[in-house]
């Protein structure tokens, strides 16, 4: 899709679909003031409108409703797929009727495995999918839970999964500690400071009962490990009240002075999307939920306060049951009832003078940490499952963080969840989430195939290896690890330095050259999926590779090349950008003061400096255009060098602008 015409707005003029007016004060309060919200102002909505307008003409969007596709061979369809929402009300969704008609040329399908949702299944639907009758035929394939190593074998270069390995570590409340603790063991207990204290029972039961001794007063939550919406979980005081049972648990200590609105505790729901976990790219959706109790708070400081769950719980599966609980009808009044979006939230803080920008600074390094910290584990196992080429895009991942706000403005990490609810009681809910699915699909790229073709090219596979084996030389496979391997041998610390006498052992000039373009390409390669990816990104913001995304490097357990380089061509990009503006600003003043004084007889010293700074500007231009993708490939103490290095030269334009 060319939607590179959206950057021209805000991604938030993007991510709004439909006007969004505000209510203020507690769930279900007055109207707001009109002013509040730049998202609501006419001018703003209609700029939206005709930005999605030139996207549906110049996207793929009438193929993807079904229309004729172009004739193309397989490895030749290049445009990824892009979605939007259908539907808008609670009536509409639960129209059977597709608005589109199913695709008979490309055959586009899903599956579902232990998992179906209304809004998942319509926007499919409406994008001319049908259900397929096994996994094999799938273009999309839909995981309640995680996902089975014979799966993801099994996947063809095409298909998508919604789960990588070894997400569990993350989503698995003991799982979680052990990986965040493993974290803060590595790089400081400052590593990771999201988490409030938590012992996993009964392995840790006396360094609990130790806690609890020094801490009389204080009030612990119980959650069992792996349970979900609420079930199991119970506050106590003291170790007598620990419940009996024959499951592991997890007893943190509870956040007693949440902050509140009107009096009312609250948490978030913040969908996660990792497209890549090598190189890590991670996206926070601009839009979410903010989940509201039943109940004015009171402090767990009395029998009837620890047993009420509707004060101190905010799950929406067990609010919903409380005859306090207020129902959102109407998506426009988004800050309605017991659950708000985000962006209602956001402007009530703003009311209250909390500074948003830097609260959700710190939850988007509280997500992003946590996902450095099972990185190693999901690689390792992305690696040994899907190793082949393009097989390694086959996944993505769509988490749901839920995050508690203190009243000091910290946020705290309550558990993630691996498949969180895509269902739609209200209005509200379906606009927030068909929007994110939307959203994600586009930005994962779906991509159609034609699997008569793909059949024949791996027939044709299958005969050129056996054709080989005939004729008794190696496979490709082998000879991509013997290069590998050759390449990764000579491209360590004392491989370039060669030997003793200065000189590289015969044959190793070679393979250092290989291993070197090798890493080039790779670095080319990854930049060009992060710009693609951008461009698609609709509603989801991406907090990492980042500008300063250099300052969470040690944190990951083995040096990624590529997220190094990635977060120093942002930066360089970003020094480049700032230079411009510094030059075009000289210009514009040297302009003004023309125009106001005539034209001087010889330039000043301001003007001579400004041409300077051009001309240096455009070199550092002309330069990143053919050498820094090759300059950032190098090796890992190299390529820190030669990062900086070229840095520095953008700097200096920076400084002579």
């Amino acid at each position: 899709a060319n939607a590179s015409q959206l950057r021209g707005g805000s991604r938030r003029q993007h991510c709004v679909r439909v006007p969004m007016p505000g209510l203020a004060g507690r769930p279900g309060g007055r109207a707001s003031d009109e002013t509040d919200c730049d998202d609501r102002q006419p001018h703003m909505l209609e700029l939206h409108h005709q930005q999605q307008q030139r996207l549906l003409e110049t996207s793929s969007l009438a193929l993807c409703l079904g229309e004729s596709w172009p004739a193309s061979e397989f490895g030749n369809w290049r445009t990824p797929l892009v979605f939007r929402p259908q539907r808008f009300t609670i009536e509409e969704l639960q129209e059977r009727k597709s608005h589109a008609s199913p695709n008979t040329a490309w055959r586009l399908q899903y599956f579902f495995v232990r998992s179906e949702t209304l809004v998942l299944k319509r926007l499919l639907e409406d994008h001319g999918f049908t259900a397929a009758a096994s996994m094999d035929a799938a273009n999309i394939i839909w995981c309640g839970g995680h996902v089975k190593p014979e799966l993801l074998l099994s996947l063809t270069p095409l298909q998508k999964v919604n789960h990588y390995p070894r997400t569990v570590e993350l989503t698995r409340k003991d799982l979680l500690v052990r990986t965040l603790t493993t974290l803060r063991e590595r790089c400081g207990p400052a590593a990771f400071e999201y988490l409030p204290t938590t012992f996993v029972l009964p392995a840790e039961a006396d360094a609990l009962a130790n806690a609890m001794s020094r801490d009389r007063s204080g009030a612990w939550i119980v959650k069992p490990v792996s349970s979900s919406r609420g079930r199991g979980i119970s506050l106590i005081s003291q170790p007598h009240q620990l419940p009996h049972c024959h499951e592991d648990v997890v007893v943190s200590r509870y956040v007693a002075r949440p902050l509140l609105v009107d009096g009312y505790k609250f948490d978030l729901r913040i969908y996660v999307a990792i497209t890549s976990f090598e190189p890590l790219r991670a996206y926070v959706f601009d839009e979410g939920l903010a989940r509201f109790s039943t109940e004015r708070y009171q402090p767990p400081d009395s029998a009837y306060s620890m047993s009420n769950q509707f004060i101190h719980l905010t799950n929406y599966s067990i609010n919903k049951t409380s005859l306090s609980f207020v129902q959102n009808q109407d998506a426009s009044a988004d800050d309605h009832g017991n659950k708000w979006s985000l962006s209602a939230l956001k402007r009530c803080l703003t009311r209250n003078g909390v500074d948003v920008p830097a609260l959700w600074r710190r939850i988007d390094d509280l997500v992003l940490k946590a996902l450095i910290a099972v990185e190693p584990s999901v690689t390792a196992a992305h690696r040994r499952l899907l190793s082949a080429g393009a097989q390694k895009n086959a996944c993505f991942e769509m988490l749901g963080f839920d995050v508690l706000i203190d009243e000091a403005l910290k946020p705290w990490l309550l558990e993630v969840n691996l498949s969180p609810s895509l269902s739609a009681d209200a209005p509200l809910d379906l606009k927030i989430k068909s929007c994110m699915l939307a959203d994600l699909f586009t930005l994962v790229g779906v991509r159609p195939y034609d699997r008569a073709a793909h059949r024949a090219r791996e027939k044709l596979e299958r005969t050129a290896r056996l054709e080989r084996l005939t004729r008794g030389e190696p496979s490709a496979v082998r000879q991509r690890q013997a290069t590998d391997s050759a390449g990764g041998g000579a491209s360590g610390p004392g491989a370039l330095a060669g030997t003793p006498g200065g000189r590289l052992a015969g044959g190793a000039a070679g393979s250092v050259s290989s291993a070197a373009a090798a890493r080039e390409g790779a670095a080319r390669r990854a930049v060009r999926e992060m710009d693609d990816e951008e461009e698609r990104a609709g509603g989801w913001r991406r907090i990492f590779p980042a500008v300063g995304g250099t300052a969470y490097l040690h944190l990951f357990a083995y040096p990624r090349q590529c997220n190094a380089v990635l977060c120093r061509e942002l930066e360089a990009r970003y020094r480049r950008e700032r230079a411009s503006r510094a030059v075009s600003a000289v210009a514009a003043e040297i302009g003004a003061a023309r125009g106001g004084q005539g034209e001087p007889a010889q330039h000043s010293e301001r003007e001579m400096l400004f041409h300077k700074a051009e001309a240096l500007h455009a070199a550092a231009a002309a330069r990143s255009e053919t050498g820094d993708a090759r300059a950032l490939a190098g090796g890992s103490d190299g390529q820190a060098r030669t990062g900086e290095r070229a840095i520095g030269d953008d700097g200096l334009v920076g400084a002579a602008g």
